[in-house]
């Protein structure tokens, strides 16, 4: 079993992000609390930790999808590239003042040649596709990237992930799908990419983990 929702909550999920009320709260609304401004440092802290020294060679990035761009200023303070890509209009438009070239495309079929960006990061978005089209997802980030793809994936082996679960169960309201921590890889390796590092944060309680992945060589 894959994380990630039906195909018709797929398709409301991408309209409900074209709006731009939706859009001008996202970032209150998702990262307004001192725990959940902390996520994207401590998500970009755990990249570089699993880069090491091969953080250095990270010139160029693509953030899709890009939101409102909250990675920019960890992204652009050392001189790398940044581009954002993002299917909502709303959302680039918000992200405006991060500074970094904007693209409305989509993750499943992205406007760039292969190989154009040393590292692709992927945040807050595999566990809302659909499961049958996550593979296509990694493939095309994938493709797009150099090397080295950082994804955030929800897994349900954590206390977070069972709450929502029953909570669900008890509203009669569906909850996407999490995924075992055990079909990381296989899901990964469908694309072709290889597992470098996971971080689990706070592991039993947190579903989240940060997974840098690397192009496999031919």
């Amino acid at each position: 079993m894959s994380e990630g929702l039906p195909a018709d909550r797929w398709r409301a999920k991408q309209a409900h992000y074209q709006d731009p009320a939706v859009a001008r709260e996202y970032e209150a609304r998702r990262f307004g609390s001192a725990r959940t401004r902390g996520d994207t440092r401590r998500f970009w802290r755990a990249i570089e930790a699993g880069l090491g020294a091969e953080l250095a060679s990270v010139r160029s990035v693509l953030d899709s999808p890009g939101g409102t761009g909250r990675f920019a200023p960890l992204v652009l303070r050392e001189g790398r590239s940044l581009v954002l890509a993002d299917l909502s209009r709303a959302m680039l438009a918000e992200a405006r003042a991060s500074g970094a070239p904007r693209v409305c495309a989509d993750a499943l079929a992205l406007p760039f040649a292969d190989s154009s960006f040393d590292l692709v990061l992927c945040m807050r978005f595999l566990f809302h596709v659909p499961r049958e089209l996550q593979p296509r997802l990694l493939a095309e980030l994938a493709r797009v990237s150099r090397r080295f793809v950082a994804v955030d994936v929800r897994h349900g082996w954590a206390w977070s992930a069972w709450t929502r679960s029953l909570r669900g169960r008890l509203l009669a309201r569906p909850v996407s799908e999490r995924l075992p921590p055990s079909g990381i890889e296989p899901l990964f390796a469908k694309a072709g990419l290889g597992v470098r590092s996971k971080r689990f944060f706070a592991p039993g309680f947190s579903e989240k983990v940060l997974v840098l992945a690397e192009k496999r060589l031919c």
